[in-house]
């Protein structure tokens, strides 16, 4: 039986969607692309913002104007089911939790007829290791889910629940068995990565387990997920010193304004994150960090949003990723007053993606000549150039006559291109 996962969203969503795809291979389903006319679509939806929602909608309505059988999971099926099972042509809507059982809800499908059937339950289940499956040589590894932050914008928790860690011995079976499979990074990720280890008996943490795999697999390359500012603490910065932790790191902003962090329930103030950014470049100068930022939070004035541009612009960042505002059902921000003219928020976001297009360029250029280790991913095209990553984050493109699988190696920069660099591999 042919099956297509289709993914929307985060890091995590993509790690359990590949999880999802690996279940289904070694148990005989057929895993194809949507055009190969499967006969189950699955789709791991996000509901992050109103965008996301849109997306996630458009996604189901294409799935069953496809005739294929519809799965419906991720966090808009957590916050939404009602809305999804009044959509013609879904068969199934499951919770996050529900997501590691996907066997279980496939052999359900064939006796489904007329309304979807709906097993949404709240997100407190003990994360349990998955088999991870991707064609490409980096795999994203969850080792948390949840968060226990309250951040006023935020649905997440609801969709999410509480943090909780996957055992130190099942992330590191799971590594070894990543290792044998070939994959030469590992990406460890989570809703909120820096508390890992804190549900757990005894408790542990984000540096004891990254200690664990550097030296229990000295020949991966280990890269952090998203991390919060008040985390990025000495033993990471030693990680990333000793060559142990990717060179890169992002660390969400949000705001360069005190008022508005507080009221997004942040717990950091502009002058405490511009801090932690020079500590960390100070040190590592080569390092790449980037960030997110909100824009059009409600209350936001113009003096507000200046000084977010003002923080950005002094600040040693080599990418950004800004979103507008999104009003999310059940969260405090959606009571705030002051709410922001979307005109507005499209204006500021243009100014803020105008700064990170020059910070990019700027760091892509510091990097010519600098021999860089890369991981190859796939072959770009018939123009001879390969498609890598390298351990600092930049996309590069690798010029080689040799044939390149899916291995680890030293190259040197070159020239830019408009999103990423050249780079020759050194003989």
């Amino acid at each position: 039986m042919k099956v297509t996962v289709k993914t929307l969203g985060c890091k995590v969503n993509q790690s359990e969607s590949a999880s999802i795809e690996g279940v289904l291979r070694i148990n005989n389903y057929e895993v194809v692309n949507h055009s190969a006319n499967p006969h189950i679509i699955i789709i791991n939806t996000c509901s992050v913002t109103a965008k996301s929602d849109n997306q996630s909608r458009q996604l189901i309505r294409k799935a069953v104007k496809s005739g294929a059988r519809v799965i419906v999971t991720g966090c808009y099926a957590q916050l939404n089911s009602d809305e999804i099972s009044s959509m013609d042509g879904v068969d199934l809507i499951i919770g996050n939790s529900g997501k590691i059982n996907i066997l279980e809800y496939l052999k359900k499908i064939e006796k489904i007829n007329g309304k979807p059937y709906t097993d949404v339950k709240p997100p407190t289940d003990l994360l349990k290791s998955q088999f991870y499956y991707s064609n490409r040589s980096r795999a994203f590894l969850k080792i948390q889910d949840g968060c226990n932050n309250s951040c006023s914008y935020c649905t997440v928790p609801l969709a999410r629940g509480k943090s909780r860690s996957l055992s130190q011995e099942e992330v590191v079976d799971t590594t070894r068995k990543l290792v044998c499979d070939g994959y030469r990074e590992v990406v460890l990720t989570g809703i909120h990565i820096g508390t890992y280890g804190f549900n757990l008996t005894p408790p542990s943490s984000l540096p004891d387990i990254v200690k664990r795999l550097v030296y229990g697999f000295p020949q991966l390359r280990i890269r952090l997920s998203s991390v919060e500012p008040q985390e990025v603490g000495t033993e990471i910065l030693s990680l990333i010193g000793d060559g142990f932790i990717c060179p890169h790191l992002h660390i969400p902003m949000q705001s360069g304004s005190n008022k508005i962090l507080k009221a997004m329930n942040r717990g950091y103030t502009a002058e405490a994150y511009e801090q932690v950014i020079n500590k960390i470049v100070t040190s590592y100068p080569e390092i790449s960090i980037g960030t997110d930022l909100i824009v059009g939070f409600p209350g936001e004035s113009d003096k507000d949003f200046n000084d977010t541009v003002n923080l950005v612009n002094i600040l040693p960042l080599s990418y950004i990723h800004v979103f507008p505002y999104s009003r999310r059902p059940n969260t405090e921000a959606s009571q705030m007053i002051d709410q922001v003219d979307d005109r507005v928020k499209k204006e500021r976001i243009k100014y803020i993606i105008a700064i990170s297009n020059m910070k990019k360029n700027i760091y892509r250029s510091r990097n010519i000549g600098r021999v860089l280790d890369v991981i190859v991913e796939q072959k770009a095209s018939n123009n001879g150039y390969y498609k890598g990553i390298s351990d600092n984050y930049l996309r590069v493109f690798l010029l080689s006559k040799a044939k390149l699988g899916r291995e680890r190696l030293k190259a040197r920069v070159i020239s830019l291109t408009e999103d990423g660099i050249i780079a020759e591999p050194l003989d």
